[in-house]
């Protein structure tokens, strides 16, 4: 069941972060936020379902919407580099001390080095909200 959160220091506390951390993240990742139509601007609304949906989709900011513009990779290349960028940011907030595979690894290293990585914030994940990952 979701829970309607309604103030930035209550989104701030769901995510163990601070309210102006959160607040950046509104506006530079899209973090989930509503603002009713005809309330003042500091009114806000957010619903926990929204906010672990916009968690486990991970980062993304406005510039990265519009596409990178990348030259001389090839797409899997790309994807991978956006992944580890991600997965390090879900490390950050879960806390992990995330180790990033070196540049020149192989891409089965990499996504190893990956798996071990979303496997560990899961289960941190697990453990601070009763919720199992599927």
């Amino acid at each position: 069941m979701s829970k309607m959160l309604s103030s930035w220091k209550e989104i701030a506390h769901f995510f163990g972060k601070g309210v102006r951390t959160v607040q950046r993240w509104e506006k530079t990742l899209d973090l989930p936020i509503h603002r009713p139509p005809g309330a003042p601007s500091n009114v806000v609304l957010a619903r926990t379902s929204d906010l672990e949906e916009w968690m486990h989709r991970g980062p993304v900011s406005r510039a990265e919407l519009d596409g990178p513009v990348v030259t001389g990779q090839s797409d899997s290349s790309v994807s991978l580099t956006a992944l580890e960028r991600e997965v390090a940011y879900l490390a950050e907030i879960t806390g992990i001390k995330a180790v990033a595979a070196e540049a020149s690894a192989s891409a089965q290293d990499r996504v190893s080095a990956l798996t071990e990585l979303i496997a560990e914030a899961n289960s941190r994940l697990s453990e601070r909200t009763g919720i199992r990952a599927a």
